[in-house]
């Protein structure tokens, strides 16, 4: 039987180095960036219209809304990844 080179990329690491604990922080930022884009986005659709807001049934405020959705989505997954 003939002994394959090493190929180094492509062998794992038996003992990896432990990772520092991550800090809940930057999942935290993403959850509140995604829960106030989601109450700009329905005060935008006028969907909620609890109290009196300039932003209700305001579709520059569904946009802006969204936006922020999208970004809380994005930075909540980064926050997930496990560090480099």
């Amino acid at each position: 039987m003939r002994d394959q080179p090493s190929n180094p990329e492509s062998s794992e690491n038996p003992h990896p180095e432990p990772q520092p604990p991550r800090s809940p922080l930057r999942l935290v930022l993403a959850i509140a960036v995604g829960l106030t884009g989601l109450v700009w986005m329905l005060q935008g659709l006028g969907i909620l219209t609890a109290g009196r807001s300039f932003m209700i049934g305001d579709p520059g405020w569904a946009a802006i809304g969204a936006v922020f959705i999208v970004l809380g989505v994005v930075l909540g997954v980064r926050a997930r990844r496990p560090p480099r």
